[in-house]
């Protein structure tokens, strides 16, 4: 890892005193780093467990999400993974990037002391990195994510749009608490009058974008080879909210209580959460919060979309 000095982060003050309070697009350095390039993204893949290591393709039409599929990834080189992308149809995530690679740990741990010593109001209890790898063609749908997160943009150009956080219009009661819950995916359905309301960035190397928590989202590529790190981080406030949805998901659906209230604060919500926690203790929320991803694809760097169907469809390496 090679970059002139220590600092990361290129942020002004009143951007550092907005972060995670308002939609706004800064700067970083992440782009000079020596750990983004294709020697070292080949050797990342080839040694990353394929557990941590996710593969998806889409359509082209960002209302139809049924398109997002789970691709087998098998023993497929780095090499050939990453000439799939190039010229495929292509999502990768590279999970936890902070547990499988100490390099990147090291840049993860760098880039949370910072936000944290130069953000006054942020206190993050842990953080998690996700490399993405994607193509030209590529997106990723409307979702919105259980804890807050980033987008720091690295290689390629994309366009990310933001939407207000909170508005049930845009992301349904229901569906926030199965995604805090871990029942339901981040997708979402999605009307392109959404895009009203939304905050767009076309994002070039050295961006970061950041968001209030919550708030929905989607990306589209430009037309080039993309690679970006998402961060997500939890804090006390951003726990205490996926308690009061989970809360208000466990006394509704199963104890047919009219637990629909998101505030935040006061005895009544302390109540309520307390509660659940004890009926969790005892053992009363059955919620089962695993995903099991089934692939109708694999990968195949020869094919024009960089996949090829598979006779049969069949659970992916990351299916737990």
């Amino acid at each position: 890892m090679d970059a002139s000095g220590d600092r990361l982060i290129e942020w002004n003050e009143s951007q550092r005193a907005a972060f995670g309070r308002i939609v706004q697009r800064t700067r970083h350095r992440l782009h000079e780093l020596d750990l983004f390039d294709d020697e070292s993204l080949t050797a990342l893949l080839d040694k990353y467990p394929r557990k941590l290591l996710q593969a998806f393709t889409m359509g082209t039409d960002a209302a139809k999400r049924d398109d997002w599929g789970p691709v087998e990834i098998g023993s497929v080189s780095g090499a050939d993974l990453l000439q799939a992308v190039r010229h495929g149809r292509l999502w990768l995530n590279i999970l936890r990037v902070q547990d499988a690679d100490e390099h990147l740990k090291e840049l993860m741990d760098r880039l949370y002391a910072q936000l944290a010593a130069d953000c006054p109001h942020f206190s993050p209890l842990r953080y998690s990195g996700t490399l993405l790898i994607s193509s030209p063609s590529a997106q990723v749908y409307y979702h919105v994510d259980g804890p807050p997160n980033l987008l720091w943009h690295i290689r390629g150009h994309k366009r990310i749009y933001v939407y207000p956080a909170g508005d049930r219009r845009l992301v349904p009661l229901e569906i926030m608490e199965d995604i805090f819950a871990s029942v339901a995916d981040e997708e979402m359905p999605f009307d392109p009058s959404f895009d009203d309301v939304a905050v767009a960035y076309d994002l070039e190397p050295g961006d970061v974008a950041s968001w209030p928590h919550n708030a929905p989202h989607r990306v589209v590529n430009s037309g080039t080879f993309n690679v970006s790190l998402s961060t997500n981080h939890w804090t006390e406030a951003s726990e205490h909210r996926k308690l009061v949805y989970v809360s208000n998901r466990f006394f509704r659906r199963r104890m047919g209580l009219p637990t629909r209230s998101t505030k935040e604060d006061g005895l009544w919500t302390q109540g309520k959460c307390f509660s659940y926690l004890v009926c969790r203790r005892l053992g009363l929320d059955k919620t089962k919060t695993t995903f099991k991803y089934e692939a109708k694809y694999r990968v195949d760097p020869a094919a024009p979309l960089g996949i090829t169907p598979l006779k049969e469809a069949s659970r992916t390496a990351f299916a737990v």
